[in-house]
């Protein structure tokens, strides 16, 4: 299966004790790199999922210092 990283897309954060850990495209795939989090830092880690979503980028007129 094929996760389109084109905007807009989903990217699925994993944090392990406030630390970035890994981020995929595919949810499915959360639940191991979860497993493989807590098996690395321990079951007291804490692990985080965070959903970051991109969108193509519209500048605005009032951002246009280009004169």
């Amino acid at each position: 299966m094929r996760f389109s990283l084109k905007p807009p897309c989903k990217i699925y954060v994993i944090v392990a004790n406030g630390q970035p850990f890994f981020s995929v495209a595919n949810p499915r795939t959360v639940p191991a790199i979860m497993d493989e989090a807590r098996a690395a830092f321990g079951e007291q880690a804490i692990i985080e999922v965070f959903v970051q979503t991109t969108k193509p980028y519209e500048p605005s007129v009032a951002a246009d210092d280009s004169k």
